[in-house]
């Protein structure tokens, strides 16, 4: 199937039914189940289903009930935006969100930012401002470093104004993206004074540090596109006929992106992060193979892996992730590569909760994409990770559960 989501566990053969279901529910005028609401939309979903996941959080949006996290989202730009409405209600719906998103007039930013107009009509979350380069006005002749550096000041003004009048006008925060990269005509654009490149870079730096000073928040808009690619991510068609900043195709991929900064917002990011043993931390198995045949350090290309990996796990824990280990081992052994193996990073210290038995249970997570699933279908509001072969092949670092 094509999906834009192959880090979600996979389609379910009754997915249709159990859709059916709530919808029925829902046409009821009741919520239905938050658990089963969410796993439903947090599975890896083509456009057909996207589409009926879209219409489910839209319905969901005018019912009262518990459970989920409702946010109010005012949509600013200078192009349109009404495409991302839709794929934010069920970009919402898998994160354990209601997301009703608001489209301000089109190319309403000055009106909001510089006028005492309020373009928006109801309490707010938050606004979420996306700007292209042609909202920041400022000239920059080639080679001019004081027009850039002028330029460079002028939107920080823009952005500024926006989070006061989010803050003074709708008592929210304003979230505001950052500019997606261009295809540079050269390699030398980056230090080429009044190039796109360069200024749209310095513009991201600005927004960033103004992220970090509690200024505004940030959506990395060009993060995403990066990883995407760019020549994907923009289409030049569309933003001509129909002023749209992005490929509307991937507004879902957005709208999950986006809907990922609102969950750590609302305090519905991940907190913890659990993890297998063998084949995961390091290579091989360490009941069969023993401490020295398993597979981890400066001997080989994947042991290497695995420690970059585990670097990778460190990292989180510097963010406040809790790390544990919860696998299907004896505990001794399951213990020793990390009391006495001299390559590994992770040590005991570093581990919250260490779980290592040979219990049939849902608390034991295995490596295996089958076992995983039935993890998942056990705990649905749990996120299940199936990376696309192993820690070794560095899919990791592009899987968004861990981000």
């Amino acid at each position: 199937m094509n999906t834009m989501f192959p880090w979600r566990p996979p389609l379910e053969e009754n997915w249709a039914a159990r859709v059916a279901e709530l919808e029925a529910i829902a046409a009821a005028g009741e919520m239905p189940d938050y658990a089963a609401t969410r796993s439903v939309a947090n599975q890896q979903l083509g456009p057909r289903q996207q589409l009926r996941i879209e219409r489910l959080g839209k319905r969901l949006g005018k019912i009262k009930g518990n459970g989920f996290t409702r946010i109010e989202l005012g949509l600013l730009g200078n192009r349109t935006l009404s495409y991302l409405c839709d794929p934010l209600g069920a970009a919402g719906l898998a994160r354990g969100l209601l997301v009703s998103a608001h489209e301000a007039p089109y190319d309403g930013v000055a009106g909001f930012a510089f006028s005492a107009k309020n373009c928006f009509e109801r309490g707010l979350d938050a606004v979420l401002a996306v700007l292209d380069e042609s909202a920041l006005h400022g000239e920059r002749p080639l080679l001019d470093r004081v027009a850039e550096d002028e330029a460079v000041l002028e939107a920080e003004r823009i952005a500024s104004a926006i989070a006061e009048a989010a803050r003074s006008k709708t008592g929210c925060p304003a979230i505001i993206a950052t500019l997606p990269p261009c295809i540079q005509l050269t390699s030398a654009d980056i230090a080429t004074p009044g190039s796109t490149a360069r200024f749209r870079l310095r513009v991201n730096m600005m927004l960033g540090d103004g992220a970090a000073e509690g200024r505004w928040l940030m959506w990395d808009q060009a993060a995403l596109a990066s990883r995407i690619g760019i020549e994907r991510w923009f289409d030049p068609v569309a933003y001509h006929s129909a002023k749209v900043p992005f490929n509307v195709e991937l507004c879902p991929l957005a709208a999950d992106n986006i809907a990922s900064l609102l969950a750590a917002k609302s305090g519905k990011s991940a907190r913890a992060l659990v993890l297998d043993l063998d084949n995961t931390l390091w290579g091989g198995v360490i009941g069969d193979d023993g401490l020295a045949g398993i597979r981890i350090g400066q001997n080989s290309a994947e042991g290497e892996a695995f420690v970059a990996f585990q670097n990778f796990v460190l990292g989180l824990r510097e963010r406040g992730v809790v790390l544990a280990v919860c696998s299907k081992n004896t505990d001794a052994v399951a213990r020793e590569p990390f009391r006495r193996h001299p390559d590994m990073l992770l040590k005991e210290e570093h581990i919250a909760v260490f779980q290592a038995n040979w219990d049939d249970k849902p608390q034991i997570f295995v490596r295996s994409p089958k076992n995983s699933v039935w993890v998942w279908s056990h705990f649905p509001t749990l996120t299940t990770i199936l990376p696309n072969a192993n820690a070794s092949d560095g899919s990791f670092r592009s899987c968004p559960q861990l981000r």
